[in-house]
């Protein structure tokens, strides 16, 4: 049997293609797929292939749906359970992983990367990676798991504490995401700061700082905060520019978590870091925060679905990533749903 998949065969080539409907492995789930969302990074790897991928292969890692076939060794799931997949596999016995680091795996699996992935209308997860979603979830949020754990990672890796000053510097999906999970943690201050109105807007309970329209940003910064700095400094978005503000941006022992990667060659401030004792953190993927993350996606306070703006049928692909890709004034997330 064959189904309708989304292969990269080369950067820059994105197709439709007719592939077999894969077997899942005695450990795996097959997944009849019911939505999936377009990420930053799958964006990045159709343009760029940074990671490598062996290609051609089906791209997508956020992905639910409907469990079609289990595989020998799987218990605790039926045939017709709603599930949500978790992208990132560890190994579960290289070094990082039996430090409790599995989110490090030197060995790990990753949908989209190393397998196909859920830019079709089957994907296969192995299961201890899968979660049973409530009613409750509309099928458009559900695909949110590991954006959400990975969030959370995030303001985790922060130790971000009631009555801090939080700044993020990002206002694509994540840097919204992330926004709205510091807001449950009760900060004095939330600062937001990007480029696109119709993001920003996004987070009303934040004071909200449009670049393009600003002379100085830092200086914007160091007004909203009294002359103080923030505790917290979340880099959200790759971009050199962004990580000198965030730096600069620090009060003595402030510390700023890099959740958006710069490839090559970022420049740190490290005279303010030693005479500030500033910290510097970094964010991958996340350390068991699947649980977490499952009990947040139908929390009213969280509002994923108003992340959703854009649902299109897989038909409408090319739609869906242009508007990805290109709709920052107009889009957030972008889900394809068969």
């Amino acid at each position: 049997m064959s189904m309708r998949a989304l292969q990269l065969t080369s950067p820059g080539q994105l197709g439709e293609v007719q592939v077999p409907v894969p077997e899942p492995r005695a450990d795996e789930l097959l997944v009849r797929t019911a939505t999936t969302t377009i990420c930053t990074s799958d964006l990045n790897d159709i343009a760029h292939n940074p990671f490598g991928i062996a290609l051609p292969r089906v791209l997508g890692h956020e992905g639910c749906g409907t469990v079609a076939a289990i595989g020998t060794e799987v218990a605790g799931f039926e045939p017709g359970d709603r599930v949500v997949a978790h992208p990132v596999i560890p190994c579960r016995q290289c070094e990082n992983c039996q430090r409790g680091l599995g989110h490090l795996c030197s060995r790990m699996g990753h949908l989209g990367l190393d397998r196909d992935g859920t830019f079709a209308e089957f994907f296969c997860i192995r299961a201890d990676r899968a979660r049973r979603v409530t009613d409750d979830v509309a099928w458009e949020a559900a695909p949110l798991l590991e954006p959400v754990a990975v969030c959370l990672e995030a303001v985790e890796r922060g130790r971000m504490r009631s009555g801090e000053t939080a700044l993020i510097v990002g206002d694509g999906p994540f840097g919204i995401l992330i926004a709205r999970l510091i807001l449950r943690r009760k900060p004095t201050r939330l600062i937001l700061a990007g480029r696109h109105d119709f993001r920003l807007e996004h987070v009303p309970e934040a004071i909200r700082l449009n670049e393009t329209r600003l002379p100085d940003l830092s200086a914007a910064i160091q007004a909203a905060t009294g002359g103080r700095g923030v505790d917290l400094a979340i880099l959200a978005t790759g971009a050199q520019s962004a990580l000198d503000t965030c730096l600069r941006s620090l009060r003595a022992r402030g510390r700023a978590v890099i959740f958006s990667a710069i490839n090559r060659g970022a420049m740190i401030d490290l005279f303010k870091v030693h005479t500030h004792e500033l910290e510097i953190l970094g964010a991958c993927n996340d350390q068991d925060l699947i649980d977490p993350a499952l009990a947040l996606l139908s929390d009213p306070a969280i509002g994923l679905r108003s992340l959703i703006t854009h649902r299109l049928p897989f038909d409408k692909w090319p739609r869906a990533f242009e508007l990805a890709r290109d709709g920052k004034n107009e889009a957030l997330k972008v889900a394809l749903e068969f």
